[in-house]
This record gives C-alpha cells, structure tokens and sequence, in this order.
C-alpha cells in the first residue's frame, strides 16, 4: 500500500512541476550548471524552426523541489551589422577624352578612407565600365579597382539601375573614376556620394537542403526551384548561383510553404510570397527572407521572352541567436518553446545590462524532449454519453460482484 501512495506523489509532484511549463509543445534540458552566474544559451536551428519568427515564446524554467520558477533572459540575433557613414568632398575635374575616356575626380580636404561611391547618373539606359583611382597630390594615380561596371535598364516595364561601386577600405585625398567611352557614349553623372561603411561580421548557421529541383513553366514563361529542408527552419537569407555564362537580368518572386489544404481534387500546397528581388549576372544574388519559417521554399523567375537560366547551387542560412541569464546552481533547468500565442517576456533584466559581462560561457542542451500534452482527451471522453453508461455499467458490475460475494459470507456464516 505505501508503494501505491508514494507514487501517487510522484505523479502528483511531477504533474505539479511540470504545469507550469504545460502550454509548450517542445522542451530540452540544460546540462548542469555548477556555478551561479551569467551564461550564453544559443537557440539551434532546430529549436528555431518550431518558433514563431520573433521566437517571443521561448522560455526557462527551473524546477526546485515543488516549485517551478521562471528563469529571465536577455535575448540577442548575431546577425552582421553595417554602419554607413557619409564622408563629404568637392567634384572637380569633370573632363573627357573624345572616343576615349571620361572622368569625374573626388576631392577631400584631407586624407580619407572609404570603400564605397554612389553615382547618380541622368541617363536612361547606359552599360558602363569603370575603375577607380587614388592619389595624394591629383598628379600621381594609382589604380584601385578596375572592371567595374555600372548599368541602367528604363523601358515601359521596368526600371532597374545599378550604380554602386564597392572596393577595398583606401585612403587617399584624392579619388578619380575613370569611364570608358571606346564605343559608348559619355554619360552624365549628376551626383556622387562616397561612404565608409563598417560591417560587423555575423554569425549564421548554413541549412541542410534536403533536395532542389527545377521546374520550367512554358506556358507562364518563368522558373520554379523547389528547395527542400528537413525540418523547419527560420531563414534568414539564401544564396543564388546560375551556371549561364551569359548577362542576365530578371525578377525573381521568393515564396515559403505555409502548410496544406484539402481540395475535392486533393491537398494543394499553400505558398506565401515573401520577398520579391532582382537575379542579375551583376550581383551577388543575397536574398533576403526575412527570418521567415518554412520547410520549403520556392523561387520563382520570370524570364518574359528570354531563354530560362539553369540554376548552379543554392544556400540557405538562419541567423544566430542566444539568450543571455543568469543561471542558479541547478542540473533542472529547461527550455520550453514551440507555444500557441506565445507573448513576448517582459523582464527587468532589459535595464541592466550594463551588469552582464562580456565573456560569457555557454550551456549546452539535451535532445528534444516528447512533446507535453495537455489532458484534454479524458475530458472529451468523459462527455462523451456513450462512454459515461460504459464506465457507469463497469462500476455497477464491480458493486454487484462485491455485494454478492458479502452476501454469500454472511449466509454461509449463519449456516
């Protein structure tokens, strides 16, 4: 009997442990923490992809005997970061060479380092190239980058224009672009804007791609490549690269596989459009998909009366992220996600951290765990008139048998 009522309350501690944490479908173990103190929990893809996009529901709990209290966290993306600063200068030296050469000089009042130009350009369509020049006196150049090529594509359809030259941070007091005119004509450049741009480089995490196929649509004259993962993920952005030779431009549409739904001819695939960009043989093709997530993605290319392009290889990537907390001495703590509106936490800890070092060591996590079902079958069952006459029945028969069996020992005692 004392077997039975110790784990009665086994049951009933656990249950009452664990109700806190009920809502959410998914949680791991943190390994133990031996020493109280700030630590870094960084999210695996994995746990990402059973999250909404802003990962507001993700939550820690650390259970204490028979009580389960919420642990606050800090939470941070380890995405790359660019600072832009505009850097001023004077435009002289508007000359050309006839049939040969145009050039447009930048002037400093010092010596200053960029690694960016922003050109303006009043023309309607143009395909340009160009390298740049540095020099300390305006008598003396050194070639910084050639083989640059600006271009502008103006039609009743579209208007496309791309006119940023991107080159190694130099520093000279003097900058000189140098068009070449052999066979084109001179543009007009109106305006030109010179950056030093920083980027903090940031931490992403490549996605499996379980499969890429492409499909030709004639009839729609566009492409479709269907990428594969397998499981969901939040992506943060992908790659793209053709194996065509040739230039190309042409609008592309990026879709997510958003689930299913049942049609008298069978279940069709419900695609959200989530970004819509430009595929150019000029660029480095980084689309953006907004932490978006997805099983499945699909790029969609229109190629209007152009020969369709045969994509080359394809990358996915999510972005990093962690939670930062201070943890307690314990070999109990959780993480719970994957929660139906989840809210985000509001902590005080967003006011100080000021205090959180900035070395931090990071606590790792076991397997996900089963998933936490909350009791609503039984409830079901019991409403259920059917299976109430069923267990009303089982209850009678079992009250019959004793009463009979009671009745037989008293006869059989007066006997």
């Amino acid at each position: 009997m004392s077997k039975k009522i110790n784990l009665f309350i086994a049951i009933l501690f656990s249950s009452t442990c664990f109700s806190q944490i009920e809502g959410y479908t998914f949680k791991r173990q943190l390994n133990k923490v031996e020493k109280e103190g700030y630590y870094a929990i960084s999210i695996s893809p994995e746990v990402g992809g059973h999250c909404k996009s802003s990962l507001q529901e993700i939550r820690l709990f650390n259970i204490k005997e028979s009580d389960t209290t919420e642990v606050p966290y800090l939470f941070e993306w380890m995405g790359s970061t660019i600072t832009e600063a505009s850097i001023p200068f004077e435009l002289i030296n508007d000359t050309y060479n006839e049939k040969c050469c145009s050039y447009e000089t930048l002037k400093f009042p010092k010596k200053q380092t960029i690694n960016q130009i922003k050109l303006n350009v009043s023309d309607s369509n143009f395909d340009k190239s160009l390298k740049i020049e540095g020099s300390n006196d305006n008598k003396q150049w050194f070639t910084i980058k050639e083989h640059l090529r600006i271009v502008r594509f103006r039609n009743s359809n579209e208007d496309y224009s791309y006119t940023t030259l991107n080159f190694q941070n130099t520093e000279y007091s003097y900058f000189r672009i140098k068009f070449d005119d052999d066979g084109s004509q001179r543009i007009s450049v109106t305006d030109a804007y010179a950056y030093e741009n920083q980027l903090v480089q940031g931490k992403y995490d490549e996605l499996i791609i379980q499969g890429k196929k492409q499909i030709e649509n004639k009839k729609d004259k566009t492409s479709e490549i269907i990428i594969d993962f397998p499981f969901s993920y939040l992506v943060n952005y992908i790659t793209i690269k053709s194996k065509t030779k040739n230039d190309f431009y042409r609008n592309i549409n990026v879709y997510r596989l958003e689930g299913t739904y049942k049609t008298p001819k069978g279940e069709i695939e419900n695609w959200q459009m989530i970004n819509s960009s430009i595929f150019s043989s000029m660029e480095d093709n980084v689309i953006n998909c907004g932490n978006y997530n997805t099983k499945k993605l699909k790029i969609e290319i229109i190629n209007y009366d152009n020969e369709p392009i045969e994509i080359g290889e394809v990358k996915a990537f999510s972005e990093q992220c962690r939670l930062v907390a201070n943890l307690p001495v314990s070999d109990n703590i959780y993480l719970a996600y994957g929660k139906e509106n989840g809210n985000p936490p509001n902590y005080d800890l967003v006011h100080f951290k000021d205090k959180i070092p900035k070395e931090l060591s990071n606590v790792d996590y076991g397997d996900e765990q089963v998933k936490i079902i909350s009791i609503k079958q039984p409830e079901q069952l019991i409403k259920s008139k059917i299976w109430l006459w069923v267990v009303m029945g089982v209850v009678l028969v079992i009250i019959g048998y004793f009463a009979l069996s009671m009745l037989k020992k008293e006869q059989g005692g007066d006997n």
